[in-house]
């Protein structure tokens, strides 16, 4: 475990061990897990490892129950919703340094950056709102209501919207950007745990734990299609680089769902619950979280499996910031 040094109250400072580059990996591959340790001992760490060579790097301590991650675009920066302790806290990825922490919401369970790179949102379970903060000042601004136990968040390619899965409300909230005013709430079935975007800006899914199902958003006028049934309870959305597939992680495997023809393709069993995946750049691997402590690299052209990397605890988010600058 790597301990960082607290510089000035309200902000974290210093080394954290060693950097990605000291330890051989390549930016664009790092993966980032948030792992809770379990209801008896919360964990505040993050485990990371190389996706190239299976590495494990130096593990980051963050707040209590890291619950879900973002990059800013250039991958020069992962924020970090810490839902034990309401905080986002933002980490130097060229070396793992905690280098700010800021008070938001409670339980903030999600959290989202504009593509300028100019916002982050978080998304609070307890409080039913979305908290905005300034990058790179991380200077919170105030909470905007939404729905009950808002779990996801994902903004459009333009930065116009931002749509929010609210889990108590069976819905999806509308934020017009930059002005976060909500608008009419979507139905999108009876648990909405996660929302992607496709990069075309025409689609939005909704996945839906309770119903094992995804609704698709037309975005254009916010309005949606027939659910899409899925083979298990889904918990989490990657997309495919070019957008044309998405694929969740639910029951014991990984299902894809082509946008195009909003069908769902046969799922590829991972051998172990799936709590949350993300895609490589180059489309070809999904990293999946599991329920057993280990994140499973998947193969989406033949659906084999190689070598799982274990993280421990209880993963329930997986994020792969792009190269520097990407």
């Amino acid at each position: 475990m790597v301990v960082c040094t607290l510089a000035a109250a309200g902000l974290a400072l210093g080394a954290c061990g060693p950097s990605a580059v000291q330890t051989g990996a390549t930016r664009g591959t790092v993966a980032y897990v948030a792992t809770l340790a379990g209801r008896a001992d919360p964990g505040d760490t993050l485990s990371v490892f190389d996706t190239a060579t299976s590495t494990a790097l130096p593990d980051i301590t963050t707040g209590t129950l890291p619950s879900a991650m973002a990059s800013t675009p250039d991958g020069t920066r992962l924020l970090v919703a810490d839902k034990g302790s309401d905080q986002l806290t933002e980490v130097d990825t060229a070396d793992g340094s905690v280098v700010a922490r800021v008070t938001v919401g409670v339980e903030p369970d999600a959290v989202a950056v504009t593509p300028d790179g100019t916002t982050a949102l978080v998304a609070n379970f307890i409080d039913g709102t979305v908290t905005p903060v300034a990058l790179p000042s991380m200077h919170a601004g105030r909470p905007v209501p939404v729905g009950k136990q808002p779990v996801a968040i994902a903004i459009t390619p333009d930065g116009s919207t931002a749509l929010v899965a609210d889990f108590g409300d069976g819905t999806v909230t509308p934020l017009a950007l930059p002005s976060l005013t909500p608008g009419t709430p979507i139905d999108a079935g009876t648990g909405p745990v996660a929302v992607a975007i496709a990069p075309d800006g025409t689609t939005a899914l909704v996945a839906d734990f309770q119903t094992s199902s995804a609704t698709p958003i037309r975005l254009a006028h916010l309005t949606t299609l027939p659910s899409i049934p899925l083979a298990g309870n889904p918990t989490d959305i990657a997309l495919s680089p070019t957008g044309a597939t998405a694929y969740l992680s639910g029951g014991d495997s990984v299902l894809p769902v082509n946008l195009t023809t909003l069908q769902a393709g046969a799922p590829i069993p991972v051998g172990a619950p799936a709590e949350a995946l993300a895609v490589t750049a180059n489309g070809l691997t999904a990293w999946v979280c599991t329920a057993t402590g280990r994140v499973v690299p998947v193969n989406l052209v033949n659906g084999s499996l190689a070598g799982s990397v274990e993280v421990g605890g209880q993963p329930t988010a997986i994020v792969i910031p792009p190269a520097h600058g990407g």
